[in-house]
Formats: C-alpha cells, sequence, structure tokens
C-alpha cells in the first residue's frame, strides 16, 4: 500500500545573488556554514529569514570545553597561591566562584539542543 505525502507549494527559486566578499569574510562564512552544517544556499535563506541558528560542531563543543578547562585550572593555580590570598582573599573566592558559574554555564550551552 503506498502512502502519498502532502507537499507545500512549489517554491520559486529562479532568483540567484552572486556576493563579493574579502578572503578574510569568506573564510569567516565557512567556519559559520561549518558549525552549523549547512550549505551557502540554505545560510543564506536562514539569516534573510531571521531564523535562528544552531550549532551542531563536536570541535565547537571541545574547543569550547578545553578553554574553559584552561581558565579554570589557572584560577584553581591562582586560589592555591598563598601570596594571591594574602593580598586579597575576598577576591580570590569570587574568581573560584565565577570560574565555577563560567563552567556550569558551559556545561548548559553544550547540553542544549
Amino acid at each position: 500500500m503506498l502512502r502519498s505525502v502532502k507537499r507545500g507549494p512549489v517554491r520559486d527559486n529562479s532568483r540567484n545573488i552572486a556576493v563579493h566578499m574579502t578572503e578574510e569574510q569568506y573564510q569567516r562564512l565557512q567556519r559559520y556554514m561549518g558549525m552549523t552544517r549547512i550549505g551557502s544556499t540554505v545560510y543564506f535563506r536562514k539569516l534573510i529569514a531571521g531564523e535562528r541558528f544552531e550549532a551542531d560542531s563536536p570541535e565547537l563543543n571541545r574547543i569550547m570545553h578545553k578553554g574553559v578547562n584552561i581558565i579554570h585550572s589557572n584560577v584553581q593555580q591562582i586560589a592555591r597561591n598563598e601570596w594571591a590570598r594574602a593580598m586579597d582573599d575576598e577576591a580570590v573566592r569570587q574568581m573560584i566562584f565565577l570560574a565555577d558559574k563560567l563552567c556550569e554555564e558551559v556545561y548548559l550551552l553544550s547540553c542544549q539542543e
């Protein structure tokens, strides 16, 4: 038994544009498209429509977590330094709090669908 799929109206794709850009702009566009894993036509349609882009990049998540881990490690090293605590114990406590909050926010960001 064959099921028919109801499709919407045919889209008129009779218009096309040429976009002139510098090499730097082109490279940035390639990075953005790589993060969203969509082609240039869909990318520009979504951009023009004002739709939200969703990044789907394991590489982006890896880089984001790596950076946060480096920051957190540096904060922990400062927090263990007696000289830093002697200078301003409250500032060190705030740094620890902010580093922990950063880790939490990055985790929540990476878990978003």
